[in-house]
């Protein structure tokens, strides 16, 4: 049998493993009806990757051979209707050889909404990871879509933690010098570990949800910082320092180029409510007037630091939870 006669006999409709030759710039397209209202810039950046990529067709299959060559997000299945894309889900390791997956881009189209297609998404997407050896699986979705999370609660999963997306416009006034009872000042080389104790203490699920807790985050490698550098990325690590030389709270700096700069906060429990403020006004007044908005994800429920960052003219965005399955 021919090639030809092959490609004509293949199931058009249902099911299938992603292809990225044939899927990748329906799947895109998909993504963009569903989410464009609510992506962020780094979900545009995904788009144009997807787009970018699509046009190379079979050539895609070459950059099987070239290392880091595939496109992010290069696992999942499509729900095909009339050869047409209509329902996607991605995964991928959390990095390589890691036993965390995880799980990305769940869509289906409008039109076919409630038909079971996420379902089989879905389940097709845990057998893969399952085959794969994956130990468990951690995704994002929206707080408030009902759907989904009933969807993967059905499908085992639970949450870990919910984590809202702030963000201070770049003509927001610097803040007023504040006198804290805190050595606040700029982590030594030699005490990246006291910050990592604090951050296995506070985030054990990671800074962000597609990143796992590493140590190369408070201590990167040579190539590592190679990488940030030719990518315009920085990253300064300040350390609140109590009076009994305890790391008392941590605020981690990412300078990003040209576009938002992040902040992350990291609260010793002993002394929250205390150490907040002396750090989020020393990383605000150590990027000064930005010509960019500063973001910051932090979780949910801590009520004192939500009343500091509104106070702080930070706004809130997108609130997410994080959702953790085994793999049985």
């Amino acid at each position: 049998m021919t090639a030809s006669s092959l490609l004509r006999n293949a199931p058009r409709d249902g099911l299938q493993a992603l292809d990225l030759s044939r899927h990748l710039r329906g799947m895109a397209e998909l993504i963009e009806l569903c989410f464009n209202v609510t992506l962020e810039a780094g979900g545009h950046g995904l788009i144009r990757e997807m787009m970018f990529f699509s046009h190379a067709g079979p050539l895609l299959k070459l950059l099987d051979w070239i290392p880091g060559g595939q496109p992010s997000w290069n696992q999942g299945y499509v729900w095909l209707e009339a050869g047409r894309v209509v329902g996607c889900a991605s995964a991928q390791r959390a990095h390589a050889r890691s036993p965390r997956w995880l799980v990305a881009n769940v869509a289906v189209h409008p039109d076919y909404r409630r038909k079971g297609i996420a379902l089989a998404l879905m389940r097709a997407t845990l057998d893969h990871i399952r085959d794969k050896g994956g130990h468990d699986i951690l995704l994002q979705v929206d707080d408030d879509n009902v759907g989904a999370v009933a969807l993967y609660q059905q499908l085992g999963f639970r949450r870990v933690t919910t984590q809202t997306i702030w963000k201070r416009a770049s003509h927001a006034a610097i803040p007023a010098h504040y006198a804290s009872p805190f050595d606040v000042r700029l982590r030594g080389a030699a005490e990246w570990q006291a910050q990592w104790q604090l951050a296995q203490l506070t985030r054990p699920f990671g800074l962000q949800w597609n990143r796992p807790l590493e140590t190369s985050t408070f201590r990167p490698t040579f190539w590592q910082q190679v990488e940030a550098f030719l990518e315009g990325q920085s990253v300064e690590h300040w350390i609140a320092e109590a009076a009994s030389a305890r790391v008392a709270g941590s605020l981690l700096i990412n300078f990003n180029g040209w576009s938002s700069d992040t902040l992350t906060l990291l609260v010793h429990p002993d002394f929250a409510g205390q150490v907040e403020r002396p750090l989020l006004v020393r990383g605000l007044r150590r990027l000064g007037q930005r010509p960019w908005s500063i973001a910051i994800e932090h979780p949910t429920d801590d009520e004192p630091t939500t009343a500091l960052l509104r106070e702080l003219d930070f706004q809130p965005g997108r609130t997410f939870r994080w959702l953790m399955a085994e793999v049985k």
